[in-house]
C-alpha cells in the first residue's frame, strides 16, 4: 500500500513539472478563479486564455515551420552567417525578445491584396531601417531587401479568360491570367527586413521560406524570386560627390552675379549705353521678369492659354500614370476605370496633347521667318534655338545627376534614383548634342526631354527648306511637298513594318516602364514619326503670317464659332477613336491608316481652332485663351514641361506603403506639382535661360548679325529685342505698357 501510494505522488509530480516546462508565456497559462469571483467570469477568462494560448501554439507552430524550411535549403558556407543569424531572430522571436519582434514585425508575412492588384507588399520600411538600438547593439543590426517574386503554378493549368469573374472559379486560374493591357497579379515585390550579414542569395531563400508558408504556398503556387538590387542599411553613410558640390556653386554664384547685376542696374543711368551696363542687364533680375510680362498683340493671343493649359493637361496625365506605376492598392480597379471610364479619353491617348506643341512651334517658326525681308545666318538662327532649348535642359540635367539622389528615401527609392540619376550621368551628352530620340533610347535621360530634339530638327528642317524656297521657289515647293507627304506616311510604315499597336495607349504596360516599350522606342519618339503636326502647325502659321491684314478673310461671329465648336470635335473624335483600339480588335492595315492621320487630324483641328479665334469673334473662349496671365504662365511652359516629371517621380519614389488611387487625390496632387513647377522654371528662367539668351542676343548684336524678329522657341513665343539685349532703351513688356491707364473692369476674362 506504502509502495502504491509513493507511486502515484511521483506520477503525480512529474507530470505537473512537465505541464509547467513547456509553458513560453507565462501570461497565457490557464489559473484557476478565486474564491471571490463568480463561476461565470471565471469560465469566460478561462476561455480567453485559453484561446490565446492556441493562437500562441499556432505561432509557435508557424515559425517552427519556417525555421524547418530554412535549414532544408542548400546553404552554403558563405551564407552560413546570414543562416546562424536568422536562426537567432527566429529563436529569440519566439521568446518575444524585443529586437527580433521589431525587425519580424517590419515584414509582411502575407501577401495582401493581389488579387485586387496590390503588387507592392513593402511592410514598414521605417522600422526596419531605424530601430531604437541601432547605434548601441550592431550585433542585431538589420537591413532592407526587395525580391521580386514571379508566382508559377505547379500543375500546369491551362490559362483562360476569365471574362465574367465567379466566386466558386479558381482562384489560381484568375492570378495567373493576364489580360491584355491590364497589369500581371503574378508578380509581386517584396520587402523583407533581413539581418544585416546576408547576401542577396540569402534573402531570397528567406522570401522563399516565407512565402512557402503563406496562403499562395499553401495553393500550389511556386515563387521564383530574384534579389538583385543591393539591400538598404541604416548606418550606410551618404556621401556627397563632387557633382553635387558643383551644382550648388554654380547655381549660387549665378545667384550672387544676378544680385549684384541687378543692384549695379538699378544704379545706373538710363541713358548709359556702356557694353558693361549691357552684360549686367542681361543678368538684371528686374529686366528678366519684366520680360515674362510682355505681351506681343498680333492676333494669336489665344496661343498663351492654349499652351499653358496644354502643359497642364500633360502634367495631370503624367500624374495619373506614374502614380499608377507605382504601389497602388487597387490596380485592377484603376485598368478598369481606364479600359470603360470617360476618363480614359484623355489618359490613355493624351499624347496628342504634345503635338499641340509641334503645332505651336511649326505655327510661331513660320510666322516668325516669313516676316524677314532678307534672310539672315541660318546657321545663326539655329545656334540661338539650340541655346534658348538647351539652358533650361542643362540645368535640370545637371540637378537630376547631382541633386536627386539625395532628395529621397523609401523602399524603391534606390530603384527610381538608379533609374533617373544612372541614365542622366550615363547618356547626358547625347541630350545636350539633340540626338537623345535617336541613340540610347533605352536609357534616355529624363523621358519626357525626347520631345526637345525632335522640335530642334524640325526647326533646322524648316530652316532649310525655307531658305531653298526662297531662292529656288519651285525647288523650295518639291522638298516641302515631299517632307509633308513623307510625315503622314512615315508612322503607317512604321507601325505596320513593326506590328505595332496603332497608336501609344497609355497603360500599365507602358507607363511602368516607358523606357524598355518597342513602341516608344521605335515611333513614339523619332523625328520622322512625329514631324506631320509641326508641318501643318508651319503652313497654318505661314498663312496667317501672309493673309493677317486682309479684311476679306476676317470670318463673322456665326462662322468662327462653328468652325472653333467644328475644331473642337475633330480633336475629341481623335481621342476617342483612338482610345478604342484598347478593347476591340483591328487588322494591321487599319492600325497603320489610323497611326498615320491621328496626329495630322489632331493638327488641323487645332489650327482651325487658333486661325478661327484670330480671324473671327468666338465668344468666351477667345476671351479666355487671350486672358493676360495665361502670357507669364506660358512662357514658363517649357521649364515646367522639364522639372514636372522630376518632382512626380521623386513623390512617387519615396511612397513607404501602396496608396488609394482615385482620380481626386490625382488632380489635387497634379495642382501642387504644377505650382511647385512653375515656380522652379522660374527661378530656372532669372538664374540661367534669360540672362545666357540675353548674353547670346548681346553677340549677335554687337558683331551685326541680321536677327529680327528673333527665331521662336517652342513653349515660349519669339522675343525679339529683349530689354537686356537692347542699349539704353526701357523693356517694352512690362505690366504698364500692356495694361490701359484708363482700364474698365468688366465680367469678361
Amino acid at each position: 500500500m506504502k509502495l502504491t501510494l509513493l507511486n502515484l505522488t511521483l506520477l503525480l509530480t512529474s507530470t505537473y513539472g512537465y505541464v509547467t516546462n513547456n509553458v513560453k508565456f507565462t501570461e497565457t497559462t490557464t489559473k484557476l478563479p478565486d474564491d471571490n469571483i463568480s463561476e461565470e467570469s471565471a469560465n469566460k477568462k478561462t476561455s480567453v486564455n485559453v484561446n490565446e494560448s492556441s493562437k500562441s501554439r499556432s505561432n509557435y507552430i508557424y515559425l517552427e515551420d519556417v525555421l524547418v524550411g530554412l535549414k532544408l535549403q542548400n546553404w552554403t558556407e558563405e551564407e552560413m552567417p546570414c543562416l546562424n543569424q536568422t536562426l537567432v531572430l527566429i529563436r529569440s522571436l519566439q521568446n518575444f525578445t524585443l529586437w527580433a519582434v521589431w525587425e519580424w514585425d517590419s515584414v509582411s508575412s502575407q501577401p495582401l491584396g493581389i488579387l485586387s492588384g496590390n503588387r507592392y507588399q513593402l511592410g514598414n520600411f521605417d522600422q526596419c531601417m531605424n530601430p531604437p538600438w541601432l547605434k548601441t547593439h550592431p550585433e542585431v543590426q538589420s537591413q532592407y531587401c526587395l525580391a521580386e517574386v514571379s508566382l508559377e503554378r505547379t500543375d500546369n493549368a491551362k490559362k483562360r479568360r476569365l471574362d465574367d469573374i465567379k466566386p466558386y472559379e479558381n482562384a489560381l486560374d484568375f492570378i495567373q491570367h493576364h489580360t491584355p493591357n491590364y497589369r500581371p497579379l503574378s508578380y509581386l515585390t517584396w520587402g523583407a527586413c533581413v539581418p544585416a550579414v546576408c547576401q542577396p542569395r540569402s534573402v531570397e531563400r528567406l522570401v522563399s521560406a516565407v512565402l512557402a508558408r503563406s496562403h499562395l504556398g499553401a495553393a500550389g503556387l511556386r515563387p521564383r524570386i530574384a534579389v538583385s538590387e543591393p539591400c538598404q542599411q541604416r548606418n550606410s553613410p551618404r556621401e556627397f560627390d563632387g557633382v553635387f558640390y558643383a551644382f550648388i556653386a554654380v547655381m549660387v554664384v549665378l545667384a550672387i552675379v544676378c544680385l549684384i547685376c541687378t543692384i549695379i542696374t538699378a544704379r545706373k543711368r538710363e541713358n548709359d549705353n556702356s557694353l558693361s551696363l549691357d552684360i549686367c542687364k542681361a543678368f538684371c533680375l528686374k529686366e528678366n521678369s519684366k520680360d515674362l510680362l510682355r505681351m506681343q498683340k498680333e492676333g494669336i493671343e489665344v496661343i498663351y492659354g492654349i499652351r499653358y493649359l496644354t502643359i497642364c493637361f500633360i502634367v495631370m496625365c503624367h500624374q495619373a500614370g506614374m502614380l499608377n506605376s507605382g504601389p497602388i492598392s487597387n490596380g485592377i480597379g484603376v485598368d478598369k476605370e481606364l479600359a470603360l471610364s470617360p476618363f480614359a479619353v484623355f489618359l490613355l491617348h493624351d499624347d496628342v496633347f504634345v503635338d499641340t506643341f509641334f503645332v505651336i512651334s511649326g505655327f510661331l517658326m513660320a510666322k516668325t521667318i516669313t516676316s524677314y525681308k532678307r534672310l539672315p545666318n541660318i546657321f545663326v538662327l539655329a545656334l540661338k534655338r539650340y541655346i534658348r532649348l538647351v539652358v533650361a535642359l542643362a540645368v535640370v540635367i545637371f540637378y537630376v545627376c547631382a541633386i536627386f539622389p539625395y532628395t529621397g528615401s523609401g523602399p524603391l527609392w534606390e530603384r527610381f534614383k538608379t533609374g533617373e540619376t544612372g541614365a542622366c550621368r550615363a547618356n547626358w551628352w547625347v541630350n545636350l548634342l539633340m540626338l537623345s530620340n535617336y541613340v540610347n533610347t533605352d536609357n534616355v535621360c529624363i523621358v519626357v526631354s525626347w520631345y526637345i530634339p525632335c522640335d530642334f530638327h524640325l526647326f533646322v528642317l524648316s530652316c532649310i527648306t525655307y531658305a531653298l524656297y526662297k531662292r529656288w521657289r519651285y525647288l523650295g515647293l518639291a522638298i516641302a511637298s515631299v517632307l509633308s507627304i513623307a510625315s503622314i506616311i512615315a508612322p503607317g510604315v512604321v507601325n505596320y513594318v513593326n506590328n505595332l499597336s496603332a497608336v501609344q495607349l497609355f497603360t500599365f504596360d507602358f507607363v511602368a516602364d516607358p523606357r524598355a516599350n518597342e513602341q516608344f522606342q521605335l515611333a513614339y519618339i523619332k523625328t520622322h514619326t512625329r514631324a506631320a503636326a509641326y508641318i501643318i502647325g508651319f503652313f497654318a502659321g505661314s498663312y496667317f503670317n501672309t493673309h493677317k491684314s486682309e479684311k476679306d478673310l476676317m470670318l463673322s461671329k456665326k462662322r468662327s464659332l462653328v468652325g472653333a465648336c467644328a475644331a473642337v470635335v475633330i480633336m475629341l473624335l481623335v481621342m476617342v477613336s483612338g482610345t478604342s483600339y484598347l478593347w476591340r480588335n483591328y487588322s494591321p492595315t487599319e492600325g497603320a491608316l489610323y497611326a498615320a492621320l491621328n496626329r495630322p487630324v489632331w493638327a488641323v483641328g487645332l489650327v482651325m481652332l487658333i486661325l478661327c479665334c484670330s480671324f473671327g469673334k468666338v465668344p468666351l473662349l477667345k476671351s479666355f485663351l487671350s486672358w493676360y496671365p495665361w502670357v507669364p504662365l506660358s512662357r514658363l511652359a517649357y521649364g515646367l514641361y522639364l522639372v514636372h516629371t522630376v518632382l512626380i517621380i521623386r513623390n512617387v519614389g519615396i511612397a513607404r506603403n501602396p496608396v488609394y488611387y482615385d482620380n481626386l487625390s490625382v488632380f489635387m496632387s497634379s495642382l501642387s506639382v504644377i505650382a511647385l513647377g512653375t515656380f522652379y522654371a522660374y527661378i530656372i528662367w532669372l538664374l540661367a535661360e534669360a540672362p545666357i539668351n540675353n548674353l547670346f542676343m548681346l553677340l549677335v548684336k554687337r558683331r551685326k548679325v541680321p536677327l529680327k524678329p528673333s527665331a521662336p522657341d517652342n513653349f515660349v513665343e519669339s522675343q525679339p529685342g529683349t530689354s537686356c539685349a537692347k542699349t539704353g532703351n526701357t523693356n517694352t513688356g512690362y505690366l504698364h505698357d500692356n495694361i490701359k491707364e484708363n482700364l474698365n473692369i468688366s465680367s469678361k476674362m
